[in-house]
């Protein structure tokens, strides 16, 4: 069965058990799911170009949360419905994407939708039809949402990362430059592994050398034998390519970039960015936008 049907099936159980709707986005947020997959009040908002960016990037950040916090993250879309999202992983730590579930309405909240339609009057063609629409969401405390997220966690975890096929390619390989530093040593792989698992958090050289129980000092000396780099300029350099692609494709702020990636001063962040791109984040997304 390829990748996207096993999605699709974990998806398909996790909707009939719950009542929410679940969707597949690659890594940059943009819908592997047909349209027609999404809650007819999304289907509405999505026929709106600029909008359904604005969907892509809500799912993209959603995603990177997860990624960041170790746990599925609930958060607002642009909407104003709840949404959550959970990483498509396989056992190689390899990043397909994300499903996207929720398209719901909170409990005792009613501004977030309103604030949007006022801010999107000409947008949406046909507000009633999207009332209608919106009408229909289910209504969720945030407590039996977060319940809903950490069951599709689990079913992503356990299943979904034991059954990928990882010869199909993804939607997206974010651990392309690590698999080019593939070492012999078991040690190595196991350190890389690690760096790809948590590489939206500061990492250290004790951390990992302590997951693969080797004294820092040999760690270290052993790690650039076998990759060519320090530690340190190993993991930057990961981090830059993430942050060069978030930086090229889409509209979230250089701050938030930052700490996505573990970064707590933006001005570091920036330092190390222009360490490898003799630039500075801002002036990246501006010559990127420019070739665009």
């Amino acid at each position: 069965m390829e990748n996207k049907q096993q999605i699709e099936k974990v998806m398909e159980m996790f909707s009939s058990a719950t009542g929410l709707t679940a969707v597949y986005v690659d890594i940059d947020g943009k819908e592997i799911s047909d349209d027609d997959q999404f809650p007819p009040v999304c289907q509405i908002i999505r026929q709106v170009p600029h909008l359904r960016k604005h969907c892509q990037t809500c799912a993209k950040f959603g995603g990177f949360e997860t990624m960041k916090n170790g746990q599925p993250c609930i958060y607002r879309c642009h909407a104003g419905l709840a949404d959550f999202a959970v990483p498509v992983k396989s056992r190689e730590n390899t990043l397909y994407g994300f499903i996207i579930g929720g398209q719901v309405r909170l409990e005792d909240d009613e501004t977030q939708v309103k604030d949007f339609l006022q801010q999107e009057p000409l947008d949406l063609s046909s507000h009633r039809d999207f009332a209608a629409a919106y009408s229909k969401l289910p209504v969720f405390s945030l407590e039996k949402l977060s319940a809903s997220a950490e069951v599709l966690g689990t079913l992503s975890e356990y299943y979904l990362s034991s059954v990928l096929n990882e010869e199909a390619k993804p939607a997206k390989e974010s651990t392309a430059q690590v698999k080019k530093h593939a070492s012999s040593k078991k040690e190595i792989k196991q350190a890389l592994k690690y760096i790809q698992k948590h590489i939206h958090q500061p990492v250290t050289l004790e951390e990992a050398a302590g997951h693969v129980y080797l004294s820092p000092y040999y760690f270290s000396k052993l790690f650039k034998k076998e990759t060519g780099e320090t530690f340190v300029s190993f993991v930057n350099r990961q981090k830059m390519n993430l942050a060069k692609d978030m930086l090229a494709n889409d509209d979230l702020p250089v701050s938030y970039i930052a700490h996505s990636l573990g970064f707590r001063e933006i001005s570091y962040f920036s330092k190390v960015f222009k360490r490898y791109y003799q630039t500075t984040p801002t002036s990246y997304r501006a010559m990127s936008r420019k070739k665009g």
